[in-house]
């Protein structure tokens, strides 16, 4: 049986990927978030799932160390044989519509912490645990970025995201870089673009820009973007290491 992890899962696209794994009767998925109990999309999906054990709740708080740490222990009981799939997809947008003269400094420091730090915290202790997974077999590692954070692209959209742009690069090369690294140990690691998805907190931070210099750029639906990123996560192959992907599977520029 596959198994999944993902963070930030209590709402938006990582609530969307819980119930697009729950579609395969084969998947066993831990939905992680800072509090499961009080996210009522999760309560409903668990409700749903009580007597074939494919969905486990867990508090996961990706900005402390503790959290991270008794999350870890708990999945090692919960996966004896390992994890096959980590999906980091926690995110913030805090400062979206924000031009770099008036950045919060204070704010930005807190969202590269979250880029980087928090990244680099959750996959070093969920690391072990992935490499027990599926020996012989994929195991995989999807971070979900955005393609405002490719540096190629990004002057075409001056004064969008701002900081969350630049966290998303220093993120992107984060994740290329360790990318290369594990591969090496048969692991598969990339970055995602889920598309603009306005109905989520972090897309919808940014309509107004889109609405006003952007207006024909699509607007998809959760449910379609979390199908093709879990397409995409399916898909992955050894190649495709420190890969930069769009959800519907094409490849971003750096």
């Amino acid at each position: 049986m596959p198994s999944f992890l993902i963070t930030g899962s209590s709402r938006g696209l990582g609530l969307a990927f819980v119930t697009e794994l729950l579609k395969n009767p084969e998947n066993k998925i831990i939905a992680t978030a800072r509090s499961t109990r009080t996210s009522k999309g999760l309560q409903d999906l668990a409700a749903q799932h009580t007597t074939d054990g494919r969905l486990v709740l867990l508090d996961l708080d990706v900005t402390d160390q503790r959290s991270i740490d008794t999350a870890a222990a708990d999945v090692t009981l919960i996966l004896p044989d390992g994890l096959d799939n980590l999906i980091s997809n926690a995110g913030v947008n805090d400062q979206a519509l924000v031009g770099f003269e008036d950045v919060n400094i204070d704010e930005f420091r807190q969202e590269i912490d979250f880029n980087l730090t928090a990244t680099i915290r959750l996959l070093r202790a969920f690391l072990p645990i992935i490499r027990r997974g599926k020996k012989g077999g994929p195991r995989k590692i999807m971070q979900l970025s955005s393609v405002l954070g490719s540096i190629e692209i990004a002057a075409s959209s001056p004064g969008l995201a701002s900081t969350y742009s630049v966290g998303k690069a220093a993120l992107n090369m984060l994740i290329r870089k360790w990318g290369a690294s594990l591969k090496q140990e048969d692991i598969i690691t990339f970055v995602i673009h889920p598309g603009w998805v306005g109905a989520t907190e972090v897309g919808s931070a940014i309509a107004p820009y889109i609405e006003k210099y952007a207006p024909n750029l699509p607007n998809i639906p959760v449910e379609e973007s979390a199908a093709g990123v879990i397409k995409v996560l399916g898909d992955a192959a050894i190649d495709d290491a420190g890969a930069f992907f769009n959800f519907d599977g094409t490849k971003l520029p750096w």
